[in-house]
């Protein structure tokens, strides 16, 4: 990736972009329900999908219908969950599998008793995952961690346990950001294109390596060790290079730290 490609990448018209949302996109904020994307966020997503013939994709922790709100009034392909639901260009949803409902219900029970033990700390409810909040409180994250791996080691199976940033989660055992990334590049608008995905956390880490053996731009956002093949230093860079803005050395073709 020459140095005009590492700012001007977004502008080939044979890209097909896949974006984090929290981190990326918008800024982490105390709570998630806090988020919004601003106008122009808005606007780099319309330039991104007149470009790209509609091959964008959001790639997000949230549920479909929480990314829905965050990013209206626009509609596009999103991976929920991280890649446990996704809704495809046709507006079809996918849902492989899913915890019982008995089963989320009696945990959502658990970590409600859990987190009202450690003030500051809250529990995300998504359906079919459980997410842990300890940002405001991170003097209990060992305890957290060492509770949700309990759970997620007696969950037969239908729950594993991710690490994000300030969050633990219980999701769905078998679904991830990179196999979303592989579904949607097996269909139009996105087949043929060069995937391009950018992502702040660990749980872009799938999908890194996903971009990575098609032969895309893996990009993460943000200091840390990747498999990433690129990176940009922090959040507001990510909308100052997708609009052209941001300078050549923003991007290091650098694996790993």
């Amino acid at each position: 990736m020459d140095s005009g490609h590492k700012t001007h990448l977004w502008r080939r018209p044979d890209l097909a972009f896949f974006l984090d949302l929290d981190g990326t996109l918008l800024p982490i904020v105390p709570h998630p329900d806090d988020a919004t994307l601003d106008a122009c966020g808005r606007t780099v997503l319309r330039e991104l999908m007149a470009l790209s013939g509609g091959a964008v994709a959001l790639v997000s922790g949230r549920t479909i219908s929480a990314v829905d709100r965050v990013v209206e009034p626009l509609r596009l392909p999103v991976a929920g969950v991280h890649g446990a639901e996704w809704r495809d260009p046709a507006g079809r949803y996918h849902r492989p599998s899913a915890p019982s409902p008995r089963l989320m219900t009696a945990l959502r029970d658990r970590l409600r008793a859990l987190t009202a033990a450690y003030p500051g700390t809250f529990v995300e409810e998504k359906g079919i995952a459980l997410a842990v909040h300890f940002r405001r409180a991170p003097e209990y994250q060992m305890p957290i961690q060492r509770a949700l791996s309990e759970i997620a080691a007696g969950a037969a199976g239908q729950l594993t346990l991710q690490a994000g940033k300030c969050v633990y989660e219980l999701r769905p055992a078998d679904g991830d950001k990179g196999r979303a990334v592989r579904h949607f590049m097996a269909e139009a608008p996105f087949a043929s294109r060069a995937p391009v995905y950018l992502g702040d956390d660990l749980t872009d880490e799938h999908a890194f390596v996903a971009v990575n053996a098609l032969g895309g731009y893996s990009i993460k956002v943000g200091a840390g060790h990747t498999e990433a093949r690129w990176r940009l230093p922090d959040q507001p860079a990510v909308i100052d290079w997708l609009r052209g803005n941001r300078p050549a050395a923003a991007i290091r073709g650098e694996h790993g730290d």
